[in-house]
């Protein structure tokens, strides 16, 4: 049994963690805030969340929202020195399994969650269930553009086959872990959604997170752990940032993906997983092969179907829609009633880059929120002139683009609006007729298809 205990009282925290560890088979990692709690679920699995309800900066119920919201089925137990009927029903609406008053008596708990962890599989079935009917790609990746439409086709064409591997690529921000839950919601899948950061695990704990250990393989191993790919069978593991996995774990990951098995750290036997891998990365893969940092049948594991969520800037009313879509989430979970942003900041939305995407573009909403108080709000991007490079003819170019993107950019922003001869515009880029039209069909996105690409946007 793996927990995770939310309390900011430090005392409190570690009388609970040694009362429930003092029993066998139970582990018990404890953090003492939300946002702590939020960040260690990204990467690691556990059977339940038992959680405070008066926290700073973010109390317990709004915890157990925000789990609720990334589809996490585990049971979360919420507690209280001030137990009454109206706190109890806002902590079971925001989704909480149960709720106990404190002080806590440790048994009881402990035989509480023994029951809710038995049930987490047949909520999980309900749910994976309940989100088959019906479940569009369209209820995770927002926005209406023809660079989108074509990722949601890809999400809907992939999920219908259980054993295909898809790599997601893609600048930092574009909402790949969106695209990977889609297509876990389209298989049907009755397992977990397991999304594991590589870049946030240590080298040191990595192949015992991910394949987990037997009771005594190390110093520290004083329970048997499940690892995240175990944790996944019969689901979906999502491993973002897959470029910065090391190459011994490398090894271990294509193992697997060939024999379907693991082997817990310290163990002996094999353990079977079914689980559907997706990665997602912002590195171009095939030039790490090239420079040795990347194993070359690996990225053929993995690559049997591959998609580019596009940037933010290349589709500057989808940037419009999103903030709206922020803001009226953020709103929600505020309790303030949604405001209607101001014309001008509509404008500078749609011009302004994004060079952080979704990410940078709720960021800037959230602040504008927190400091709103009347009216229609203003939503200010960055000064473009403090961020970015800027040619002569009005193409935005972000710092930090790599050559080719700086090529695709340039290339896509000569053909817009372009009905002439491909031959006039291809000299006047100085390259041939067939590389133009070469390069044309592998930026600008098919119809039918998830190829990368679309035209950049002038500035202002």
């Amino acid at each position: 049994m793996q927990i995770l205990l939310v309390d900011d009282d430090e005392l409190e925290r570690r009388v609970l963690q040694h009362g429930l560890q003092a029993n066998d088979g139970v582990r018990v990692d404890a953090v003492a805030s939300g946002p702590a709690a939020l960040d260690i679920l990204t990467t690691r699995a556990y059977d339940a969340v038992i959680t405070d309800t008066v926290m700073q900066p973010m109390d317990g119920i709004e915890l157990v929202r925000r789990i609720r919201k990334r589809s996490l089925e585990m049971p979360a137990i919420v507690l209280t020195a001030h137990a009454t009927v109206d706190r109890a029903v806002e902590a079971m609406r925001a989704g909480a399994t149960d709720f106990m008053p404190k002080p806590v008596n440790t048994a009881t708990l402990l035989a509480l969650l023994n029951h809710l962890i038995e049930q987490t599989p047949l909520r999980e079935e309900l749910e994976a269930l309940r989100r088959k009917q019906g479940k569009t790609a369209a209820e995770f990746i927002v926005g209406d553009h023809p660079l989108l439409d074509a990722v949601r086709l890809f999400a809907h064409r992939v999920g219908t086959v259980p054993d295909a591997r898809v790599l997601i690529t893609g600048e930092s921000g574009t909402g790949k872990s969106y695209l990977a839950r889609a297509i876990h919601a389209l298989s049907g899948s009755t397992g977990r959604f397991v999304e594991v950061s590589c870049g946030a695990l240590p080298p040191s704990l990595m192949e015992s997170e991910l394949f987990g250990h037997e009771k005594g393989a190390f110093t520290d191993a004083k329970t048997m752990k499940r690892g995240l790919i175990e944790m996944a069978n019969g689901g979906t593991l999502l491993l973002d940032e897959i470029g910065t996995l090391p190459l011994d774990m490398q090894t271990k990951l294509l193992v697997f993906l060939e024999s379907r098995q693991i082997r817990r750290v310290g163990g002996n036997d094999s353990i079977a997983s079914t689980a559907r891998v997706i990665t997602a990365t912002n590195e171009d893969l095939r030039a790490a092969v090239r420079e040795g940092r990347f194993r070359a049948d690996l990225l053929y594991r993995l690559d049997v179907a591959s998609v580019r969520m596009p940037a933010l800037r290349e589709m500057p009313t989808v940037a419009v829609e999103l903030a709206a879509r922020f803001l009226a989430d953020l709103a929600e979970q505020l309790g303030r009633p949604v405001p209607q942003i101001a014309d001008g900041s509509v404008q500078r939305i749609k011009t302004y880059p994004w060079p952080g995407n979704a990410r940078e573009l709720r960021n800037v909403v959230e602040r504008a929120i927190i400091f709103h108080e009347r009216g229609a709000i203003e939503i200010d991007p960055p000064r473009l002139d403090e961020l970015h490079v800027i040619s002569s003819d009005g193409l935005i170019l972000p710092r930090g683009l790599t050559l080719e993107e700086v090529e695709r950019m340039y290339i896509l922003d000569a053909l817009n609006g372009y009905e002439g001869d491909l031959s006039g515009l291809a000299e006047r880029l100085g390259i041939s007729r067939k590389t133009l039209w070469d390069k044309r069909r592998r930026f600008m996105p098919e119809p039918n298809g998830a190829s990368s690409g679309t035209r950049p946007q002038k500035s202002a």
